[in-house]
């Protein structure tokens, strides 16, 4: 278990999305990232093979990335507008923060930026001994990949 939950996070404390955490979770992660899809991008994967990966490039660095059609569908959501709106609950938004930065950890007032929320407010929610859906402390050598 990562020492994560002795460190008392400050603004400056980094976050990201432990996928680790969603393997150990009685949450399906598949099911949550479905929710944040558009209604057309839900009904064009009702009937696609989501277990089966592809090779996609990213068109910026060049770099190739093993992906199936769902973490594809979640790349092209992020980069809508309205992808991160004050109609989403705090941890929806900061969730959807983290997948917009390719899962990059950010801290408070970064993530306050990017949902238009309190860096307070995300900090007293995020920060604390409960993890909300895979969100937790970075530690710089926590084994942390991507």
């Amino acid at each position: 278990m990562p020492l994560n939950y002795l460190i008392k996070p400050s603004v400056e404390t980094k976050f990201y999305i432990d996928y680790e955490w969603w393997d150990q979770s009685r949450d399906d992660l598949q099911i949550y990232l479905l929710t944040h899809l558009t209604p057309d991008q839900k009904k064009a994967l009702e009937h696609a093979d989501l277990g089966e990966v592809f090779d996609f490039v990213d068109p910026a660095t060049g770099e190739v990335f093993q992906m199936n059609a769902l973490g594809l569908a979640i790349r092209e959501s992020a980069k809508r507008d309205d992808f991160i709106t004050g109609q989403i609950g705090l941890i929806d938004s900061v969730f959807r923060a983290l997948l917009v930065k390719g899962n990059d950890p950010l801290n408070a007032v970064e993530l306050a930026q990017l949902t238009g929320r309190n860096a307070a407010t995300i900090l007293k929610t995020i920060g604390g001994v409960r993890i909300y859906r895979g969100i937790r402390p970075h530690l710089p050598n926590d084994g942390m990949e991507g």
